[in-house]
């Protein structure tokens, strides 16, 4: 392997982003949410009471993204939004009763991809794709924030 294969590594993951994208919109056409509110719902439905702060690290999004995507989830009536008792500052995330069988179908469609994706593959292929990954996303996010800080500092 050549030290300059970002050009197939950034095709392999343009590729596993589009199919991704494809087999989750096509798994929930039939609920109002799609790939890019999917993880959300996820998160809520495993965290409930998550707050936006909670998520926006979890997912390495700003605010303005979390907004929208809260604001998407609130007009389907899939999330509803709590203050704190204590501190009105802070604002806690729900489902709604209509959002549990789209939670349900995201948990049905990850256990259907990962099956799909990990075939023919070991457990310790799995670990060390995953370790890399990890380790490549944070690096990128590194850079994208530290870029975003400096520009906001201007």
């Amino acid at each position: 392997m050549s030290e300059n294969c970002f050009p197939e590594i950034g095709r392999c993951v343009s590729i596993f982003d589009r199919l991704m994208k494809m087999y989750y919109d096509h798994g929930l056409s039939e609920y109002e949410i799609g790939w890019g509110q999917q993880f959300y719902v996820e998160y809520i439905y495993e965290h409930p009471g998550a707050t936006p702060q909670e998520m926006t690290d979890r997912f390495r999004v700003d605010r303005a993204t979390l907004t929208k995507t809260i604001r998407k989830l609130t007009e389907v009536e899939y999330i509803r939004v709590e203050g704190d008792e204590k501190d009105r500052r802070v604002k806690h995330l729900y489902l709604t009763d209509k959002a549990l069988p789209a939670a349900k179908r995201i948990k049905e469609i990850h256990a259907e991809f990962y099956e799909t994706f990990r075939s023919g593959l070991t457990s310790d292929e799995l670990e060390t794709a995953e370790r890399l990954l990890l380790k490549m996303a944070d690096n990128i996010n590194q850079k994208v924030w530290h870029r975003m800080e400096a520009h906001h500092e201007s």
